[in-house]
């Protein structure tokens, strides 16, 4: 019988070994960890600028099974998704919307995986590892930002909300 895989949150992917967490991420070149590592390592992304590393990641046994680019957010900028509008009305009405947990590649646009996985079952574990997460967090809200269309079904399918936005991209 196999036992029920270990969430573990990371606050700095070097305590995650780059293979295990590459061989999740696949050619994805924005969600490896040589990239994410750099803008922690680099100062870009890190508590100081808004960036908290709070990385889920899905065990079994000693095998890494799952993983989420995901970090706490104390506000929005360097999201390209524009939700002052929501941090305006939670103040409004006397609530905080900071910190939130963004799941996402800081500073840029770029759609792809979110929920890395090793097949479906661990990504379903994921999305109930990252519910549970951030209702202990006491944050405001999960947000998963230009996941791809995978992880979109897989959080439609768990019950959670689509936000459809258009962008334009000029080649």
């Amino acid at each position: 019988m196999t036992e029920r895989p270990t969430t573990l949150v990371r606050d700095s992917l070097d305590q995650v070994a780059a293979g295990d967490w590459d061989a999740l991420a696949g050619d994805q070149p924005f969600v490896r960890h040589a990239f994410l590592r750099a803008l922690e390592v680099s100062g870009c992304a890190t508590a100081r600028t808004g960036w908290r590393a709070r990385h889920l990641t899905l065990w079994q046994d000693d095998t890494l099974v799952g993983a989420v680019p995901l970090y706490e957010k104390s506000h929005s900028r360097g999201e390209y998704v524009f939700d002052w509008a929501w941090a305006e009305a939670y103040s409004r009405h006397g609530e905080r919307y900071y910190p939130k947990l963004v799941s996402s590649i800081p500073f840029s646009p770029i759609p792809g995986a979110r929920l890395m996985a090793r097949d479906d079952d661990s990504r379903r574990a994921l999305i109930d590892a990252l519910m549970a997460y951030s209702r202990q967090s006491q944050v405001s809200s999960l947000h998963m930002l230009f996941p791809c269309e995978t992880d979109t079904r897989a959080l439609a399918a768990a019950g959670l909300q689509i936000r459809h936005a258009v962008q334009f991209h000029w080649c």
